[in-house]
């Protein structure tokens, strides 16, 4: 999430849409994760996200998200990263109640081969 934009969506598709204001494309991609808000802690939420990329995803916000800055934990299936929240979608705007989210540990891709074969096409 390079700069804090959320891109473009495609009702009904999962086709990548490149934002003009965005640097790298995304995938939109429905796929279930659990968000941990407390590095320090096991407590996590189940959500989706709206789409990935290999640097980032844009995800339903879950409770204990609370501020631009702060590290959290994503897992998919048995893999998990820390990512950064970049943006917090404001109320009553089409973001609000979504969030996205930065890599920290670019060796540590959370997706599983299929999804990563996806973003690679990108």
């Amino acid at each position: 999430m390079s700069n804090g934009i959320p891109s473009k969506s495609v009702p009904g598709s999962e086709s990548p849409v490149l934002d003009s204001r965005r640097d790298e494309q995304r995938l939109h991609i429905a796929v279930p994760v659990k968000v941990f808000p407390d590095l320090k802690s096991f407590e996590s939420h189940t959500c989706c996200t709206y789409e990935i990329s290999p640097h980032g995803a844009r995800i339903a916000a879950v409770p204990g998200i609370k501020q631009v800055g702060q590290l959290i934990s994503i897992q998919r299936h048995n893999r998990r990263a820390r990512y950064k929240v970049a943006w917090i979608g404001n109320p009553d705007t089409t973001q609000a109640g979504q969030v996205g989210v930065e890599l920290q540990e670019p060796a540590n891709v959370i997706w599983e081969t299929e999804i990563k074969a996806r973003l690679k096409q990108l």
